[in-house]
């Protein structure tokens, strides 16, 4: 009998959720163009977390399973929401303040930082194999994301101070992202855990919404389409996802799979704005595809060792 079944089973479900997410990430930069037409990006965030707090708690009443939290899992349920609401609000200053090809490549350090607090926090080991799939996966992003002005852009002096609040923004990510993945391996459901994330960085961002609220167009139907795509789909159903997929991956495991972000958001981009997809774009893509697979067989071998 092949006892390895199971575990390839589990990498293969927490790979769909989290490619699932990803795909459902990638739509936010375009819903984001049409929807800032007629509001603030702060509000917008604000948005984000209130709606999906509210779509989170709604399914909460419909499980079965209520788990009470302790004292020590408010507390990292409010590191969670710290960190996400920071990574939030610092990213989207930040992208303000640089180029659209910069911010993409400081912000995969939001992944590296997953990584490494994985090892130090989690006590996650980092295979022979999944450091080659991580190399493989980075190596990939790297060409995808690179043009002529890419690098230049990124160390330039009036982009400076946009690419540093993206680069600490990063980490904020992952400390939501360990978050997520402590309370997961609590047997907290992912609806559960994200609800209340959701909520209490609703509220840290609430003034920072309310400070720059400015409605300075008409709410039409494009618009209204993107912020419910934004908020319902790329937030809470996204993150649901997420949050199921930590149940069954690796924390770092899922950080590199979410790699694949910037790809799905090329070709949208060439899609739904007609931008142009070049060869080594499709050759990074191969890249990540081929880093995520011999990271999901490292991560189903550690799986099947348990």
């Amino acid at each position: 009998m092949n006892t390895s079944l199971p575990s390839v089973r589990r990498t293969a479900a927490g790979t769909l959720y989290v490619i699932a997410a990803t795909l459902l990430w990638s739509a936010v930069p375009i819903c984001v163009k049409f929807a800032i037409r007629a509001i603030d990006a702060y509000t917008i965030c604000w948005i984000r977390f209130a709606v999906g707090a509210s779509i989170l708690y709604l399914i909460q009443k419909f499980q079965k399973t209520k788990k009470q939290f302790l004292k020590s899992d408010m507390v990292i349920i409010v590191a969670g929401a710290l960190g996400i609401g920071g990574n939030y609000v610092l990213y989207i200053r930040g992208i303000q303040s640089t180029t659209a090809s910069a911010g993409n490549i400081v912000v995969q350090f939001e992944v590296v930082s997953l990584v490494i607090l994985s090892y130090f926090v989690l006590k996650e080991q980092l295979t022979p194999s999944k450091i080659v799939g991580m190399v493989l996966t980075f190596s990939g992003v790297a060409l995808a994301l690179w043009n002529g002005s890419s690098i230049s852009a990124l160390l330039s002096s009036e982009n400076f101070f946009g690419n540093m609040l993206i680069l600490i923004a990063a980490p904020l990510w992952a400390v939501y992202g360990i978050a997520q993945k402590i309370l997961a391996d609590r047997g907290f459901s992912a609806s559960t855990t994200l609800a209340h994330i959701f909520f209490i960085a609703a509220i840290l961002t609430f003034p920072i919404a309310a400070f720059g609220f400015d409605v300075h167009g008409a709410f039409t139907a494009s618009v209204i389409i993107a912020l419910i795509v934004v908020s319902v789909f790329g937030t809470a159903l996204a993150y649901a996802m997420i949050g199921k997929s930590f149940q069954l991956l690796d924390a770092s495991t899922v950080g590199m799979i979410t790699c694949l972000l910037p790809i799905f958001t090329i070709i949208n981009a060439r899609i739904f704005l007609h931008e142009k997809l070049t060869p080594i774009v499709g050759f990074g893509a191969v890249l990540v595809v081929a880093g995520i697979f011999v990271i999901g067989q490292a991560e189903a071998r550690a799986h099947a060792e348990l």
